[in-house]
Order: structure tokens, then C-alpha cells, then sequence
């Protein structure tokens, strides 16, 4: 949500990123605040796939990470934000 959004942003992110993942039927077809990078389903993994994947989902990081691997296995890197770091699970 907003936390990974000011992440994005304050890092300079944008320019790496393609696109935000959010399975949030209300936010697809939107921009991010500050970066405009657009927000999409799921399945434009499948679609329009990209290389590495960064899992920014507090508490359901490891589940998303987990359907990230299993239902879109194109993606060859994902990692997950933690408090103390990144950690790299694919």
C-alpha cells in the first residue's frame, strides 16, 4: 500500500519499475501517487512479464511471494522488503 508507495518514491525507484502488481480490484487502472507508475492485476505478469519481482506487502509478503512463484513462474527473481533488509527467495 502507501508504505511501499513512499518506498518507491523516496529510493528513486521509479525509473526501474514497470509497473505495480495489486490484486485490489479498485486500485487497477491507476497511477501511484508522486511516481505515476501504473497499477495493475495479477495477471499482467502473465502478459507483460518482467524479470524480478518486489514483494512490498507487510504481513502478506510470504503469501504473495509464494503465489508470485507458483502462479507466474516466468518471473526469474522475487524478493521481499523486511524491516532489516531485503531478502532474495527466488
Amino acid at each position: 500500500g502507501h508504505q511501499a508507495f513512499a518506498v518507491i518514491a523516496l529510493a528513486q525507484l521509479a525509473d526501474r519499475i514497470k509497473y505495480v502488481v495489486d490484486s485490489a480490484p479498485f486500485k487497477q487502472g491507476k497511477y501511484t501517487p508522486a511516481t505515476h507508475l501504473p497499477i495493475v492485476a495479477p495477471d499482467v505478469l502473465d502478459a507483460d512479464p518482467v524479470d524480478a519481482v518486489i514483494v512490498m506487502a507487510a504481513s502478506y509478503s510470504d503469501e504473495v511471494a509464494r503465489i508470485v512463484r507458483q502462479k507466474y513462474p516466468r518471473v526469474r527473481h522475487i524478493a521481499i522488503v523486511r524491516e532489516d533488509g531485503l531478502e532474495v527467495v527466488k
